[in-house]
């Protein structure tokens, strides 16, 4: 099992999130902005890729089957429904598997729907193809639980060819219930709408809530995941898609061809195989220690910050600070968190409804977590 309390550095290894945190913020900070976390892979993942690379020739790969059949058993035991490997795809990422959504059940012009604030790409995937944005803004209450706004997807679903669904949903921290992507497919469905749903968090939902995946609901909408986020190997690429439908199988596969991104490398379904099948004791250790992460974010804030909105989140390590209480401006938010020497996701990245929120990745050792929130206390004190 994972120390998960253990700081290993990692200046100086490529990693986005440390080396490329200057760049981002205009000066070095703490970084706790980009979606990974500061924890060892799974053991069953480093032994699985240190013997791949032990052989020293790495060649064009081949395969990709037995990750498939991997993933499909994965889901059903983390989530009590298992698609049809026959029904998936190999994916390079979940993020070029959603614009080749785009492209290959859309055209220019064409409304898709979004529901912000919402992880940057579904705003640039719809934007950057020449697609209509239809926003659909999550409606926030009195205790900072966001919800859907079935008054106004009831309006734009008609306008609509595709709706992106972001399940949990990054950043608001939610797991919707099975009774609200019931409603909402019950909705696309009546307007001949089709649901893409991005659900590379899923896994790392708390145990009080239960994750539905879209299909299991809805077998005509179409699934994106991957291991990813799920087991700490983002950097290494590689996702799958969910569609059991022939005929819109057959189209999103010759989509991913033209777009070449039906392949994945050679290290990609030899670690997705190795964590699904035995990176499990792993992962519920890692979803301990996350909600435990949360909870102490929360309950440091309201003693110390207690003006500032958070609501702890149902997944992940990603934390959703509302700064409006500050009185101040985007830009006064960034320039204060910068001179304390912390980088977050300032909450307009994530469309309009992020103005005076901030994003906080907790997914690293305490004794970080605790170096951050000193740093916010400085920045917002």
């Amino acid at each position: 099992m994972t120390d998960f309390d253990r700081v290993i550095p990692r200046r100086g290894t490529g990693a986005l999130k440390w080396d490329g945190a200057a760049a981002r913020f205009g000066e070095e900070v703490l970084p706790m902005w980009v979606a990974d976390m500061d924890f060892a892979a799974p053991e069953a993942v480093q032994a699985v890729l240190a013997e791949r690379v032990a052989h020293p020739i790495y060649g064009y790969p081949w395969g990709g089957t037995a990750a498939l059949a991997a993933g499909a058993n994965w889901m059903e035991r983390r989530h009590g429904w298992r698609p049809d490997p026959a029904h998936m795809l190999l994916v390079s990422g979940v993020v070029p598997g959603l614009f080749a959504a785009v492209r290959a059940f859309t055209e220019t012009g064409d409304g898709i729907i979004v529901m912000p604030p919402i992880y940057p790409p579904f705003l640039s995937a719809v934007r950057e193809q020449g697609r209509e944005l239809l926003m659909a803004p999550l409606q926030r209450d009195r205790n900072g639980r966001y919800e859907m706004d079935w008054e106004r997807l009831e309006a734009l679903l008609p306008r609509a060819r595709m709706l992106l669904l972001c399940s949990p949903h990054n950043p608001s921290g939610r797991v919707w219930g099975r009774a609200e992507l019931q409603h909402l497919g019950e909705l696309a469905r009546r307007q001949g709408v089709l649901v893409v749903s991005d659900e590379i968090h899923a896994d790392l939902a708390y145990a009080e809530y239960p994750h539905t995946p879209f299909p299991s609901l809805f077998p005509d909408s179409l699934l994106l995941s991957s291991a990813g986020k799920s087991f700490n190997i983002a950097g290494i690429g590689g996702a799958f898609a969910v569609l059991a439908d022939d005929r819109q199988r057959h189209r999103y596969a010759a989509e991913l061809r033209r777009s070449q991104i039906h392949e994945i490398n050679l290290f990609a379904p030899i670690a997705m195989a190795a964590a699904w099948e035995r990176g499990g004791a792993w992962q519920e250790g890692l979803r301990t220690y996350l909600a435990a992460n949360a909870h102490h974010l929360g309950q440091r804030l309201a003693a110390e910050l207690p003006a500032l909105g958070y609501r702890v989140p149902e997944f992940g390590y990603l934390a959703w600070l509302d700064l409006r209480a500050l009185g101040l401006d985007d830009g006064a938010i960034a320039q204060r968190l910068r001179h304390a020497g912390l980088g977050l996701n300032p909450g307009p990245d994530f469309g309009p409804a992020g103005a005076g929120f901030v994003r906080l990745n907790f997914g690293a050792p305490r004794i970080v977590l605790d170096e951050g929130i000193d740093r916010l206390c400085r920045a917002c004190g």
